[in-house]
């Protein structure tokens, strides 16, 4: 398992690993957005900020799905797109909070995210299955802001 930086407790190509596996099967999108502090934002604020900036709002499902962490707060969100959300509902986003959370509890930063990423691939590959002409509509690389 590789150490990770004493500044940031994840394993970022580990995550971008499991963002490019995700998106072999299916046509949705993945971001992972990860910085020490919320900028001086509620949550969901920043998280829907964030979403705006990266263009996840302009993917041609409308399925993007944006995992943010703010980790030195000690927050976290997991935020669809409508084209994913009719789908699952706030239920879903809830639970995979939820995992997160007990990930992080136990200080496993990176399992967090890899942990989201499975739950939301799943649902990703069950209502938005990869397409023979897909194209990768936003970068699979993790942002670390700071």
């Amino acid at each position: 398992m590789p150490l990770f930086s004493a500044s940031i407790p994840f394993d970022k190509s580990q995550i971008e690993q499991a963002i490019f596996q995700l998106e072999q099967q299916t046509s949705a999108e993945l971001r992972v957005y990860i910085e020490p502090h919320l900028q001086n934002a509620p949550i969901l604020d920043r998280t829907l900020q964030i979403f705006d900036e990266l263009g996840m709002k302009q993917t041609q499902l409308r399925n993007a799905v944006l995992i943010y962490i703010a980790y030195k707060d000690h927050q976290c969100s997991v935020l669809g797109d409508e084209g994913i959300h009719q789908f699952v509902g706030n239920e879903f986003w809830h639970q995979t909070h939820t995992a997160m959370v007990a990930e992080f509890k136990q200080g496993k930063h990176t399992e967090a995210v890899l942990v989201a990423i499975h739950l939301i691939g799943a649902k990703l590959a069950k209502y938005f299955p990869i397409q023979p002409d897909d194209i990768n509509e936003l970068p699979n690389e993790v942002i670390i802001n700071g």
